[in-house]
Protein backbone atom coordinates (compact mmCIF):
# COMPACT_ATOMS: atom_id res chain seq x y z
CA UNK A 1 0.00 0.00 0.00
CA UNK A 2 1.37 3.24 -1.11
CA UNK A 3 1.09 5.86 1.95
CA UNK A 4 1.71 9.61 1.02
CA UNK A 5 3.20 12.25 3.26
CA UNK A 6 0.55 14.29 2.53
CA UNK A 7 -2.84 14.94 0.64
CA UNK A 8 -3.90 18.07 0.21
CA UNK A 9 -6.11 16.76 -2.94
CA UNK A 10 -8.22 14.57 -0.66
CA UNK A 11 -8.78 17.47 1.92
CA UNK A 12 -10.03 19.96 -1.26
CA UNK A 13 -12.34 16.98 -2.77
CA UNK A 14 -13.76 17.27 0.73
CA UNK A 15 -14.36 20.78 0.70
CA UNK A 16 -15.24 21.11 -2.65
CA UNK A 17 -17.98 23.60 -2.83
CA UNK A 18 -17.52 25.97 0.00
CA UNK A 19 -13.54 26.13 -1.60
CA UNK A 20 -14.87 27.16 -5.10
CA UNK A 21 -17.56 29.11 -3.93
CA UNK A 22 -14.62 31.55 -2.01
CA UNK A 23 -12.68 31.32 -5.06
CA UNK A 24 -15.27 32.57 -7.60
CA UNK A 25 -16.33 35.09 -4.83
CA UNK A 26 -12.36 36.59 -4.90
CA UNK A 27 -12.23 36.45 -8.55
CA UNK A 28 -15.62 38.39 -9.08
CA UNK A 29 -14.34 40.76 -6.81
CA UNK A 30 -11.56 42.21 -8.95
CA UNK A 31 -9.54 42.40 -5.47
CA UNK A 32 -6.55 39.65 -5.67
CA UNK A 33 -4.26 41.38 -2.97
CA UNK A 34 -5.32 42.14 0.70
CA UNK A 35 -8.42 43.64 1.01
CA UNK A 36 -11.08 42.85 3.10
CA UNK A 37 -10.45 38.80 2.47
CA UNK A 38 -7.44 39.10 4.53
CA UNK A 39 -8.70 41.23 7.16
CA UNK A 40 -11.45 38.78 8.07
CA UNK A 41 -8.80 35.82 7.83
CA UNK A 42 -6.23 37.77 10.20
CA UNK A 43 -9.17 38.25 13.06
CA UNK A 44 -10.16 34.50 12.61
CA UNK A 45 -6.72 33.37 12.74
CA UNK A 46 -5.83 35.23 15.60
CA UNK A 47 -9.23 34.39 17.72
CA UNK A 48 -8.24 30.69 16.89
CA UNK A 49 -4.68 30.93 18.30
CA UNK A 50 -5.70 33.54 21.10
CA UNK A 51 -3.39 36.31 19.80
CA UNK A 52 -4.51 39.65 19.48
CA UNK A 53 -3.38 40.07 16.11
CA UNK A 54 -2.53 38.43 13.04
CA UNK A 55 -0.80 39.81 9.91
CA UNK A 56 -1.59 37.75 6.68
CA UNK A 57 1.75 37.36 4.73
CA UNK A 58 3.42 35.39 1.62
CA UNK A 59 4.84 32.32 3.32
CA UNK A 60 6.24 31.15 6.88
CA UNK A 61 9.60 32.18 5.13
CA UNK A 62 8.40 35.67 4.40
CA UNK A 63 7.02 36.00 8.29
CA UNK A 64 10.03 35.47 9.54
CA UNK A 65 12.07 38.12 7.71
CA UNK A 66 8.69 40.55 8.34
CA UNK A 67 9.10 39.87 11.87
CA UNK A 68 12.70 40.75 12.09
CA UNK A 69 12.12 43.48 10.06
CA UNK A 70 9.74 44.75 12.58
CA UNK A 71 11.90 43.96 15.21
CA UNK A 72 14.22 46.41 13.81
CA UNK A 73 16.77 43.51 12.69
CA UNK A 74 19.35 45.01 10.07
CA UNK A 75 22.60 45.33 8.84
CA UNK A 76 25.79 43.69 11.07
CA UNK A 77 22.73 42.65 14.03
CA UNK A 78 22.97 38.98 15.48
CA UNK A 79 19.93 36.25 15.59
CA UNK A 80 20.36 33.09 17.37
CA UNK A 81 19.19 30.84 15.63
CA UNK A 82 19.23 26.34 16.63
CA UNK A 83 21.92 24.50 14.09
CA UNK A 84 19.30 21.61 13.29
CA UNK A 85 15.74 21.95 11.62
CA UNK A 86 14.38 23.96 8.08
CA UNK A 87 16.82 26.56 6.26
CA UNK A 88 14.12 29.21 6.58
CA UNK A 89 15.59 30.43 9.73
CA UNK A 90 18.97 31.40 9.02
CA UNK A 91 17.79 32.45 5.65
CA UNK A 92 15.76 35.16 6.90
CA UNK A 93 18.08 36.88 9.09
CA UNK A 94 20.94 36.88 6.46
CA UNK A 95 18.05 38.57 4.38
CA UNK A 96 17.41 41.45 6.44
CA UNK A 97 21.02 42.24 6.37
CA UNK A 98 22.16 40.33 10.39
CA UNK A 99 24.37 37.40 11.12
CA UNK A 100 23.05 33.90 12.27
CA UNK A 101 24.66 32.52 15.57
CA UNK A 102 24.11 29.15 15.69
CA UNK A 103 23.63 26.93 18.96
CA UNK A 104 22.73 23.57 19.69
CA UNK A 105 19.39 21.99 21.14
CA UNK A 106 18.80 20.07 24.08
CA UNK A 107 17.82 16.28 23.45
CA UNK A 108 14.20 15.66 24.53
CA UNK A 109 11.96 18.33 22.28
CA UNK A 110 15.01 19.69 20.50
CA UNK A 111 14.48 23.11 21.56
CA UNK A 112 16.99 25.78 21.65
CA UNK A 113 19.42 24.66 24.56
CA UNK A 114 19.25 27.80 26.83
CA UNK A 115 22.37 27.75 28.43
CA UNK A 116 24.55 27.99 24.98
CA UNK A 117 21.96 30.82 23.91
CA UNK A 118 22.96 32.92 27.19
CA UNK A 119 26.62 32.04 25.99
CA UNK A 120 25.66 33.35 22.40
CA UNK A 121 23.96 36.28 23.34
CA UNK A 122 26.67 39.42 22.63
CA UNK A 123 25.92 43.70 22.26
CA UNK A 124 25.14 42.94 18.46
CA UNK A 125 22.43 40.58 19.40
CA UNK A 126 18.66 41.36 18.27
CA UNK A 127 16.62 38.80 18.77
CA UNK A 128 16.03 35.11 19.03
CA UNK A 129 14.47 32.49 16.65
CA UNK A 130 12.77 29.27 18.61
CA UNK A 131 11.60 26.58 16.58
CA UNK A 132 8.76 24.03 17.36
CA UNK A 133 10.25 21.58 15.43
CA UNK A 134 7.63 18.43 14.68
CA UNK A 135 4.54 20.05 16.20
CA UNK A 136 5.94 19.90 19.70
CA UNK A 137 5.81 23.74 21.14
CA UNK A 138 8.44 24.72 23.84
CA UNK A 139 8.39 26.59 27.52
CA UNK A 140 10.24 29.61 26.26
CA UNK A 141 10.84 30.54 30.26
CA UNK A 142 14.39 29.65 30.54
CA UNK A 143 15.23 30.83 27.30
CA UNK A 144 13.74 34.04 27.97
CA UNK A 145 15.94 34.59 30.93
CA UNK A 146 18.98 33.22 29.11
CA UNK A 147 18.51 35.94 26.23
CA UNK A 148 18.06 38.23 28.85
CA UNK A 149 15.36 40.89 27.74
CA UNK A 150 15.77 40.16 23.45
CA UNK A 151 13.03 39.59 21.89
CA UNK A 152 11.91 36.21 21.20
CA UNK A 153 10.17 35.08 17.57
CA UNK A 154 8.62 32.00 17.88
CA UNK A 155 8.13 29.82 14.23
CA UNK A 156 5.06 27.38 14.95
CA UNK A 157 5.40 26.89 11.45
CA UNK A 158 4.95 23.37 11.97
CA UNK A 159 2.99 23.40 14.98
CA UNK A 160 -0.17 24.96 14.55
CA UNK A 161 -3.10 23.45 16.93
CA UNK A 162 -0.44 22.70 19.68
CA UNK A 163 -0.35 23.65 23.36
CA UNK A 164 1.59 24.09 26.30
CA UNK A 165 -1.14 24.68 29.07
CA UNK A 166 -3.64 26.58 27.84
CA UNK A 167 -1.25 28.11 25.44
CA UNK A 168 -1.11 27.67 21.95
CA UNK A 169 1.89 27.32 19.83
CA UNK A 170 2.43 30.92 18.05
CA UNK A 171 1.72 32.78 21.27
CA UNK A 172 4.84 32.02 23.44
CA UNK A 173 6.80 34.83 21.98
CA UNK A 174 7.07 38.34 21.57
CA UNK A 175 6.26 37.36 17.52
CA UNK A 176 4.74 34.26 16.27
CA UNK A 177 5.05 33.29 12.72
CA UNK A 178 2.84 30.49 10.71
CA UNK A 179 3.30 28.79 7.32
CA UNK A 180 0.29 27.95 5.27
CA UNK A 181 2.42 25.66 2.68
CA UNK A 182 -0.11 22.92 1.06
CA UNK A 183 0.95 20.04 3.59
CA UNK A 184 0.74 22.09 6.41
CA UNK A 185 -2.52 21.60 9.01
CA UNK A 186 -3.98 24.84 7.92
CA UNK A 187 -2.90 24.70 4.20
CA UNK A 188 -3.68 26.84 1.10
CA UNK A 189 -3.62 26.62 -2.58
CA UNK A 190 -0.20 27.44 -2.56
CA UNK A 191 1.89 29.62 0.02
CA UNK A 192 1.00 32.09 2.81
CA UNK A 193 1.98 32.69 6.12
CA UNK A 194 0.96 34.52 8.82
CA UNK A 195 2.57 36.51 11.99
CA UNK A 196 0.97 36.90 15.27
CA UNK A 197 1.83 38.89 18.28
CA UNK A 198 -0.30 40.81 21.51
CA UNK A 199 1.91 44.34 20.77
CA UNK A 200 -0.38 46.69 18.26
CA UNK A 201 2.45 48.84 17.03
CA UNK A 202 4.53 45.69 16.32
CA UNK A 203 1.29 44.39 14.58
CA UNK A 204 0.85 48.04 12.60
CA UNK A 205 4.73 47.59 11.73
CA UNK A 206 4.58 44.14 10.28
CA UNK A 207 1.55 45.21 8.19
CA UNK A 208 3.59 48.02 7.24
CA UNK A 209 6.77 45.92 6.10
CA UNK A 210 5.10 43.53 4.12
CA UNK A 211 3.96 46.17 1.83
CA UNK A 212 7.41 47.34 0.78
CA UNK A 213 7.73 49.43 4.16
CA UNK A 214 4.93 51.95 3.49
CA UNK A 215 1.82 52.98 5.10
CA UNK A 216 0.75 55.58 2.32
CA UNK A 217 1.34 55.33 -1.26
CA UNK A 218 4.73 55.70 -2.94
CA UNK A 219 5.93 57.29 0.60
CA UNK A 220 8.30 54.42 1.92
CA UNK A 221 9.19 54.90 5.44
CA UNK A 222 10.77 51.61 6.48
CA UNK A 223 12.80 48.18 4.94
CA UNK A 224 10.41 46.05 4.19
CA UNK A 225 9.29 43.74 0.80
CA UNK A 226 6.76 42.41 -1.32
CA UNK A 227 5.12 39.47 1.31
CA UNK A 228 1.71 40.08 1.33
CA UNK A 229 -1.03 37.36 1.58
CA UNK A 230 -3.17 37.05 -1.56
CA UNK A 231 -6.81 37.78 -1.42
CA UNK A 232 -7.15 34.26 -2.68
CA UNK A 233 -5.33 32.42 -0.17
CA UNK A 234 -6.87 34.13 2.53
CA UNK A 235 -10.21 33.09 1.23
CA UNK A 236 -9.20 29.61 1.05
CA UNK A 237 -7.87 29.64 4.25
CA UNK A 238 -10.77 30.95 5.81
CA UNK A 239 -12.81 27.97 4.56
CA UNK A 240 -10.38 25.57 6.03
CA UNK A 241 -10.12 27.52 9.10
CA UNK A 242 -13.71 26.58 10.44
CA UNK A 243 -12.99 22.40 9.57
CA UNK A 244 -9.01 22.79 11.44
CA UNK A 245 -10.13 21.64 14.83
CA UNK A 246 -11.97 18.20 13.62
CA UNK A 247 -9.12 17.81 11.37
CA UNK A 248 -6.38 18.59 14.29
CA UNK A 249 -8.29 16.18 16.66
CA UNK A 250 -8.09 13.58 13.73
CA UNK A 251 -4.20 14.26 13.44
CA UNK A 252 -3.85 13.97 16.96
CA UNK A 253 -5.57 10.52 17.40
CA UNK A 254 -3.72 9.11 14.33
CA UNK A 255 -0.48 10.81 15.95
CA UNK A 256 -1.36 8.62 19.44
CA UNK A 257 -1.84 5.59 17.84
CA UNK A 258 1.53 5.79 15.45
CA UNK A 259 3.25 6.56 18.83
CA UNK A 260 2.36 3.47 20.37
CA UNK A 261 2.92 1.27 17.67
CA UNK A 262 6.44 2.67 17.09
CA UNK A 263 7.25 2.28 20.45
CA UNK A 264 6.48 -1.62 20.36
CA UNK A 265 9.13 -1.20 17.88
CA UNK A 266 11.89 0.45 19.56
CA UNK A 267 11.50 4.25 18.27
CA UNK A 268 10.71 7.17 20.06
CA UNK A 269 8.96 9.67 19.61
CA UNK A 270 10.16 13.33 19.72
CA UNK A 271 8.06 15.17 22.60
CA UNK A 272 7.53 17.87 24.84
CA UNK A 273 6.74 18.60 28.30
CA UNK A 274 3.89 16.86 30.18
CA UNK A 275 2.08 20.33 29.14
CA UNK A 276 2.87 19.94 25.76
CA UNK A 277 -0.19 18.48 23.67
CA UNK A 278 1.66 18.29 20.29
CA UNK A 279 -0.17 18.02 17.09
CA UNK A 280 2.53 15.60 14.84
CA UNK A 281 3.29 17.41 12.12
CA UNK A 282 4.91 16.10 10.57
CA UNK A 283 5.57 12.75 13.41
CA UNK A 284 9.31 12.69 14.30
CA UNK A 285 10.66 9.40 15.62
CA UNK A 286 14.33 8.66 17.10
CA UNK A 287 15.81 5.53 16.07
CA UNK A 288 19.20 4.95 18.03
CA UNK A 289 22.11 2.38 17.63
CA UNK A 290 22.47 3.41 14.12
CA UNK A 291 19.40 1.66 12.84
CA UNK A 292 17.63 4.61 11.23
CA UNK A 293 18.30 3.63 7.72
CA UNK A 294 17.38 0.25 8.05
CA UNK A 295 14.03 1.31 9.26
CA UNK A 296 14.16 4.04 6.55
CA UNK A 297 14.44 1.10 3.78
CA UNK A 298 11.97 -1.01 5.68
CA UNK A 299 9.13 1.53 5.67
CA UNK A 300 9.76 2.39 1.77
CA UNK A 301 9.86 -0.77 0.46
CA UNK A 302 6.21 -0.80 2.15
CA UNK A 303 5.11 2.34 -0.21
CA UNK A 304 5.77 4.39 3.00
CA UNK A 305 6.67 7.85 1.96
CA UNK A 306 9.20 8.12 5.30
CA UNK A 307 11.89 10.62 5.07
CA UNK A 308 14.63 12.26 7.27
CA UNK A 309 14.02 15.49 8.21
CA UNK A 310 16.99 16.98 8.35
CA UNK A 311 20.07 15.29 7.00
CA UNK A 312 22.88 17.79 7.79
CA UNK A 313 22.91 20.59 10.08
CA UNK A 314 22.68 24.32 9.20
CA UNK A 315 26.08 25.21 10.35
CA UNK A 316 27.29 22.76 7.69
CA UNK A 317 24.79 24.08 4.86
CA UNK A 318 27.37 25.87 2.73
CA UNK A 319 25.38 29.41 2.38
CA UNK A 320 25.82 29.44 6.32
CA UNK A 321 29.40 27.68 6.98
CA UNK A 322 31.10 31.20 7.22
CA UNK A 323 28.53 32.42 10.08
CA UNK A 324 29.37 32.42 14.15
CA UNK A 325 28.84 29.82 16.14
CA UNK A 326 30.43 26.96 18.45
CA UNK A 327 31.71 25.06 15.92
CA UNK A 328 30.33 22.03 17.77
CA UNK A 329 26.66 20.77 17.62
CA UNK A 330 26.67 17.14 19.30
CA UNK A 331 22.82 16.76 19.69
CA UNK A 332 21.76 18.11 16.15
CA UNK A 333 24.72 16.37 15.08
CA UNK A 334 22.58 13.08 16.62
CA UNK A 335 19.55 14.17 15.85
CA UNK A 336 20.70 13.95 12.10
CA UNK A 337 21.81 10.58 12.12
CA UNK A 338 18.42 8.82 14.34
CA UNK A 339 15.09 11.19 13.31
CA UNK A 340 12.78 9.58 10.89
CA UNK A 341 9.53 11.70 9.56
CA UNK A 342 6.72 9.48 8.65
CA UNK A 343 3.34 10.06 7.39
CA UNK A 344 0.32 11.38 10.16
CA UNK A 345 -2.55 13.61 8.90
CA UNK A 346 -5.80 13.42 8.94
CA UNK A 347 -6.51 12.45 5.36
CA UNK A 348 -5.52 9.14 6.13
CA UNK A 349 -7.77 6.64 5.81
CA UNK A 350 -8.00 3.55 8.41
CA UNK A 351 -6.76 1.19 6.32
CA UNK A 352 -3.71 3.46 5.90
CA UNK A 353 -3.69 3.69 9.46
CA UNK A 354 -3.60 0.28 10.30
CA UNK A 355 -0.93 -0.64 7.64
CA UNK A 356 1.40 1.92 9.14
CA UNK A 357 1.04 1.00 12.87
CA UNK A 358 1.91 -2.57 11.27
CA UNK A 359 4.98 -1.43 9.89
CA UNK A 360 6.23 0.82 12.62
CA UNK A 361 5.44 -1.98 15.51
CA UNK A 362 7.65 -4.47 13.25
CA UNK A 363 11.04 -4.65 15.54
CA UNK A 364 13.01 -5.74 12.33
CA UNK A 365 15.43 -7.89 14.27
Amino acid sequence: MKIDFARPDREHEALREPLEAAALRVLRSGRSILGEEVSQFERAFAKNIGARFAVGVSSGTDALATSLHALGVADGDEVIVGVFGFVSAPEAVVRVGARPVFVDIEPIALALDADQVARAVSPRTRAVISVDLFGVVHDLAPLRLAARGICIVEDAAQALGATLGTSSAGTLGDVGIFSFFPSKALGAAGDGGACTTNDEALALRMAQVRSHGTARTHVWDVRGGNYRLDALQAAILAVKLDHLPARLARRKAIGERLVAAAQRGGALPVAGTAACSPVFAPLALRVADGRRNDRLAYLREKGIDARVHYPTTLAACPPFSGYPGSGHYPEAERATRELLSIPCHPEMTDEEVTCLEAALANPLR
